[in-house]
């Protein structure tokens, strides 16, 4: 099983992003696809999500999920299951294991290490419009005292700006919620082609700059190259693949 590790810096925690290989689903969801709602052998899904938590020291009754709405709504959570209608977990409780799935979206992490208090975000482009992170960051302040300056963050492997195509009404919303300090080569949005229709969005750049209008610091902030989209051989992309197609998983989770 390949993982990619996103906050190896930081002791005590699980931490990661799968890639598709090291798993016994078939194609075209061959091999690590960790997606029940996809159209896999129920079977070979939970076969794959056994063996990433045996491997990673997690129990199923350690594991807490998300329903994953491409919505705005936090969770806190405290034990394991699944929690219906957000895309956000965050817990201060040691020995349970934050999973997201993903197949283009941005998986974010947050970090605290000295309140040992973290989040795990799923961000596509709705969620980042309704400002998932800054309010998730929001919430852990008030849940947990963390203040942005404490976190460490990362931004994990998803779908590349130049490869996310958009229509024109995605690329008016990205247009007119991004304001001052971005321009030229950082602009999140970029015509493609002659017609005007088609344009490319760079959501790790708007990520990016909403974590630093919320208080992180630059050197607090990593962020992932891998291109979902690109690279067919390491991951899944819904893009890509037609919507038939499999899901890695972020996981994030503080060890006892």
């Amino acid at each position: 099983m390949d993982v990619d590790k996103v906050m190896n810096w930081l002791p005590n925690l699980a931490q990661g992003f799968t890639t598709r290989k090291g798993g016994v689903s078939a194609a075209p969801y061959d091999s690590l696809n960790l997606g029940d709602h996809v159209g896999d052998d129920i079977e070979a899904v939970k076969a794959n999500r056994l063996t990433l938590y045996n491997r990673l020291g997690f129990d199923l009754s350690q594991v807490a999920l998300a329903e994953q709405v491409h919505g705005a709504e936090i969770a806190e959570v405290d034990s394991g299951g699944r929690r219906l209608g957000c895309d956000a977990l965050v817990t201060n409780v040691p020995g349970l294991l934050l999973v997201l799935f993903f197949a283009d979206c941005v998986p974010v992490y947050l970090v605290d290490p000295h309140r040992r208090a973290i989040a795990l975000i799923h961000a596509g482009w709705r969620g980042t419009r309704s400002g998932i992170v800054p309010k998730t960051i929001r919430y852990i302040d008030e849940r947990y005292g963390v203040k942005p300056d404490t976190l460490r963050v990362s931004i994990g492997p998803c779908i590349a700006g130049e490869s996310y195509e958009v229509d024109a009404d995605v690329a008016d919303i990205f247009r007119n919620l991004m304001t001052g300090g971005m321009s030229g080569a950082a602009t999140p949005v970029v015509p493609r082609g002659r017609a005007g229709d088609k344009f490319s969005l760079n959501l790790r750049l708007v990520l990016f700059a909403q974590l630093l209008n919320a208080g992180i610091s630059v050197d607090s902030i990593s962020v992932s190259d891998a291109d979902t989209f690109r690279q067919s051989k390491d991951y899944f992309s819904y893009r890509r693949d037609g919507g038939k197609t499999g899901r890695m998983a972020a996981y994030l989770g503080l060890k006892s």
